[in-house]
């Protein structure tokens, strides 16, 4: 096998400008995006993409922004939050992208730190964060509505004159999207080609405030170099064609998305935005992508998907299709020479065969019958679910990487995969294991620092080395695994370490488990606080003839998912050391969200969740007699 290079790789540009002129150029009739309108998947050329993109970037000269200027967006996923980064960044400003699950304060505080001076909102619920809350705005002179089809707010209060009020007129900081876009007739459009073309790899295009587990965000300060050198070598990495096609969902806020989002002008491959995350199996149908990448949720959730039809049928059917998954996977280990082979292997996997046919037949015309491979970043990615998935020969590319390293410094890729390890470095990366386990990178897409937080910067910069904060190990082949992050160990009153990520994760494998938050520092054992899958503990009571409560509080406390739960945590168990088992366990009477206990990956918030919850965890160790040693 190849050993990676550390050079850094030859790169065909200079700016993500440079790619987006050059794509066009290229091949400008070609699909470049596709949305959902009035039910039918509409495509939009490289030249229509880039031309939206021009309009957007003359309309914010217009209104005075000046290269170096922040520009906020806040808003879910769609062809508008593309338009509106590349026009942003062709006009030689900051884009400053927002997750659309912040809350109000949350947002203010982008607002202030960036000092945003114009602000993309998606729709009127967005908006309503905001409206009349002037303070909140801090150094913002112009609010763009993208979407104001939500007619019943729209249109607002009649004043009596048969003219329907916008529930925005009267704030003069307020436009619709069209609107804006006519700022753009007066201004010549040269002005915004030399601003996309003075642009050099120095300077800076993104505030990315990172989501972490804990404290305000920081502003991650990325610049043209940096993404156009993961551009280069994710592309290298995957061996992406221009004809491809992906389903794009994630959060363009994410890095993991956005990356994907830049490295589309590099590759031009096609990308279409899904309507939602309620619809991504639907829309994976419709559009038959050939790569998908996604944070590990997703596919736990598919795993269950699969798993969940299988219960559904007789006892003796649905032990001989658990015991072929097993045999699948036994036999996948065996092929990567991970696990003992044989004659007798052989023959139960030809045993096993016609279940796992019928199962792959499944997840492939659920994917559309196209796909090549999965990718997936964000969050750790439980081996169990790789290697479920690796048994039906479906490949998930687990990678790895920070806001602060322009998403993925490590990759797994075809020819290079080893499942449980997040993959060999990426071409130009150096990495290396600090004395206490830490991971340190360097290299072209490591960030420029933190948006005025030189502090903070010195913290994790030393000589070039970033600090990761992340714990892992690299074997003989050069992958590395992770083991934990640094400040989120538990160690036990006995002196244990565990990784609650690697735990959590093996226990939401299980269809009643929805997410999982691990305590048992300084403790003597582990508890847990758990959310319930709710459509797979109703369908599991009413499979029993058990009417299900219809609020989410009332099936958690009801005595029977109280039994599922316990089953499911205690044959979940029997594939930990004991140390790590979780004795106790709480479920709790409504699901964790977004923004507040989960990151936007779906990433725990374990400070936020053991603080809103403290009474209950100190609970599960004074009724077992434990308390603190």
């Amino acid at each position: 096998m190849a050993t990676e290079t550390t050079q850094a790789p030859r790169t065909q540009a200079a700016t993500l400008n440079d790619l987006f002129a050059e794509r066009a150029s290229k091949t400008p009739q070609r699909t470049a995006l596709r949305r959902k309108v009035a039910g039918a998947w509409e495509d939009i050329s490289w030249k229509a993409y880039r031309d939206a993109a021009r309009r957007i970037g003359l309309a914010l000269i217009a209104q005075g922004v000046q290269p170096g200027h922040a520009v906020a967006i806040l808003s879910e996923s769609r062809a508008e939050w593309a338009f509106c980064d590349m026009g942003i960044l062709g006009a030689g400003a900051v884009s400053v992208p927002i997750y659309h699950s912040c809350l109000t304060d949350e947002v203010e505080f982008i607002l202030r730190d960036s000092r945003a001076t114009v602000l993309f909102v998606e729709n009127l619920d967005q908006w309503a964060k905001l409206a009349g809350k002037p303070e909140k705005l801090a150094h913002v002179t112009k609010v763009v509505l993208l979407d104001t089809n939500d007619t019943e707010k729209t249109a607002g209060k009649d004043k009596g004159d048969g003219r329907a009020v916008a529930p925005w007129e009267g704030d003069e900081r307020v436009l619709a999207y069209d609107a804006f876009l006519e700022q753009a007739d007066g201004v010549d459009a040269e002005r915004w080609e030399d601003a996309s073309r003075a642009a050099g790899p120095e300077d800076v295009i993104t505030y990315i405030y990172t989501s972490g587990t804990t404290g305000n965000p920081k502003g991650v300060v990325l610049t043209h170099g940096n993404a156009v050198a993961e551009c280069e070598a994710l592309a290298a990495a995957l061996e992406i064609a221009d004809d491809e096609v992906t389903l794009a969902f994630l959060p363009l806020a994410h890095v993991f998305a956005r990356v994907l989002h830049w490295m589309q002008l590099r590759a031009g491959y096609v990308a279409a935005f899904a309507e939602g995350i309620t619809k991504v199996v639907d829309n994976m149908g419709e559009v038959r992508p050939t790569f998908f990448a996604a944070v590990p949720r997703i596919y736990e959730k598919i795993h269950a998907g699969l798993l969940a039809k299988v219960n559904e049928n007789p006892p003796l059917k649905r032990r001989y299709v658990h015991w072929a998954i097993a045999q699948g996977v036994a036999r996948e280990k065996a092929a990567r020479g991970e696990g003992p082979g044989g004659l007798g292997l052989s023959l139960k996997g030809a045993l096993a065969g016609p279940a796992l046919g019928k199962l792959k037949a499944g997840l492939t015309a659920r994917t559309g019958g196209r796909l090549r491979y999965f990718i997936s970043g964000g969050a750790p990615l439980s081996p169990e679910i790789a290697w479920f998935f690796a048994s039906l020969g479906f490949s998930i590319y687990e990678g790895y990487g920070l806001t602060e390293t322009t998403a993925a410094t490590h990759l797994n890729k075809p020819g290079a995969h080893k499942i449980g390890t997040v993959g060999r470095a990426v071409a130009g990366l150096d990495c290396k294991i600090a004395p206490d386990g830490e991971i340190l990178v360097k290299g072209p897409v490591i960030m420029k620092g933190y948006f005025n937080r030189p502090d903070a910067t010195a913290e994790v910069m030393q000589d070039g080395w970033f600090a990761t904060g992340d714990v892992g190990v690299i074997d003989a082949e050069g992958f590395l695994r992770i083991t934990d992050r640094k400040k989120d160990l538990i160690i036990t009153a006995a002196g244990k370490n565990i990784a609650p990520q690697n735990v959590e994760n093996h226990v939401k494998t299980d269809r009643f488990v929805s997410q999982v938050a691990l305590f048992g520092d300084k403790q003597r054992f582990c508890v847990a606080l758990v959310t319930i899958d709710e459509v797979e503990v109703r369908k599991a009571l009413e499979a029993e003839g058990i009417a299900p409560p219809a609020a989410y509080a009332d099936l958690a406390a009801h005595p029977r998912t109280r039994a599922l739960l316990e089953g499911s945590i205690a044959a979940k168990n029997k594939d930990l050391p004991t140390y790590e088992q979780i004795k106790y366990f709480e479920l709790l009477p409504r699901e964790l969200e977004v923004g507040d206990e989960l990151t936007p990956s779906l990433k725990v918030r374990r400070k936020v969740v053991a603080t809103k919850y403290a009474a209950l965890v100190e609970k599960l160790y004074a009724s077992a007699g434990a308390g603190r040693d």
